[in-house]
């Protein structure tokens, strides 16, 4: 399923941004890059942007959604943990949503499901983050099941190899026996011979 990530577009207005100033004309390109999913140009624009206003959370979470597009997941997951949401106009619903995302991406599936269920808490209508909630647990239960069938795989395989182990030992044993055996009985045979063996009488001359 692809997942929605969501980049925060509105901010400026909310945080009554001026579109005259240098961080926000960058972030407005970045924007619009990313809407031509000209990813690698929108990162630029957002990291100058941050260059300019590093402490403002939409540029954290922008460069981040960019990052993901990029499959650059383990530092989109960097980006965002450095975003202090309640202090940034973001919603918390989509801030979570974005966090489960990339969670996901990175297999860390218990993170992810925590992420999409604290969403849903805030917007129990975010139609994805339900979507992305039940393939997450559908995710978590077939890593159960991979890692009960690894571990009988890996019980079996031990118990052949003990077997395996056991009856070359066997077989060991059996070889010495018999070689003990073939031994003992070449010694007997060579003891009846040496009996049978007897000195010439000296005859005596008439």
């Amino acid at each position: 399923m692809e997942k929605r990530i969501i980049l925060f577009l509105l901010i400026p207005f909310l945080l009554f941004w001026h579109w005259f100033d240098p961080a926000a004309k960058k972030n407005q390109n970045g924007i619009e890059a990313y809407k031509e999913k000209k990813y690698e140009k929108a990162l630029q624009d957002f990291l100058s942007a941050k260059g300019v206003n590093p402490d403002l959370g939409v540029l954290k979470s922008n460069t981040a959604a960019t990052l993901y597009q990029l499959k650059k997941y383990k530092q989109a997951w960097e980006e965002f943990s450095k975003i202090d949401f309640e202090k940034s106009g973001i919603s918390r619903a989509d801030f979570l949503y974005n966090l489960g995302n990339t969670y996901f991406r990175l297999k860390q599936y218990n993170k992810a499901l925590e992420s999409y269920k604290n969403s849903l808490l805030v917007n129990p209508d975010d139609l994805d983050a339900k979507k992305n909630y039940e393939l997450t647990l559908k995710k978590l239960k077939d890593k159960k099941e991979q890692n009960k069938q690894k571990r009988s795989t890996k019980k079996n395989k031990e118990n052949k190899d003990r077997q395996d182990q056991q009856l070359r030992k066997n077989k060991k044993n059996q070889h010495k026996q018999l070689m003990q055996y073939l031994n003992q009985n070449e010694k007997k045979q060579m003891k009846k011979k040496k009996r049978k063996i007897a000195v010439a009488k000296k005859e005596k001359d008439w």
